[in-house]
């Protein structure tokens, strides 16, 4: 298993799980790694770490979520753990990006090339600056279960993004943030709300009541 830090039963908790049903959700997760792999080929699109990938996955998988939202697409790779984790139930991805290229590849891909078909049906990908679509986009749905941090890694933005996220979320949501030490902003939402945070994997940190 991929380690937590010292305070991983927190999030156990928090998922109301058990350690080895966790294991065993990153143990499923592992055919999605083969999968982006193949897609990727070795190449750099800026894509999370596989280890990142399968901590993603377990996550949406033990928490159910209705509603998940993520900032940041690029080439799928975490798109595609979210909705696989969440096949077979009636939960919504929402999806914002740029639509720019990503990676230092010279191809120019579209946005969530990655993603298998037969997982779109659950997904919504909303095009622009999250400054200007997020909170609007928010406003036509549900509260929010999971957000998932991974746009432009400034302390301004990072902090807009998940206190707006947050304005929307139920009451017990969770927070994954990508390159979380980039910046203090999501140190500082955790402080400012009482929440815990919790070093994941690389440098992925899970931030929750």
């Amino acid at each position: 298993m991929i380690k937590l830090d010292d305070d991983e039963e927190y999030l156990f908790n928090f998922l109301g799980t058990k350690k080895e049903a966790f294991e065993k959700a990153m143990e499923e997760a592992s055919v999605i790694v083969d999968y982006v792999d193949t897609k990727i080929g070795g190449k750099e699109y800026w894509q999370v770490s596989y280890d990142e990938l399968q901590i993603i996955y377990a996550c949406v998988k033990l928490k159910r979520p209705k509603l998940v939202a993520e900032t940041g697409v690029g080439p799928g790779t975490t798109t595609t753990a979210i909705l696989s984790a969440m096949r077979g139930t009636d939960g919504m991805l929402i999806s914002f990006d740029l639509g720019i290229k990503y990676g230092e590849e010279e191809e120019t891909l579209p946005v969530g090339w990655v993603i298998p078909k037969n997982l779109k049906s659950g997904w919504k990908l909303v095009i622009g600056d999250s400054r200007k679509t997020l909170e609007n986009a928010l406003k036509s749905y549900g509260k929010i279960n999971i957000f998932f941090h991974d746009s432009q890694h400034e302390y301004n933005h990072v902090m807009f993004e998940l206190e707006t996220a947050r304005k929307y979320a139920e009451s017990k949501p969770l927070f994954i943030v990508d390159n979380y030490d980039w910046t203090k902003a999501p140190a500082d939402f955790a402080r400012d709300h009482g929440y815990k945070l919790l070093n994941a994997a690389d440098d992925l940190c899970l931030i929750f009541p």
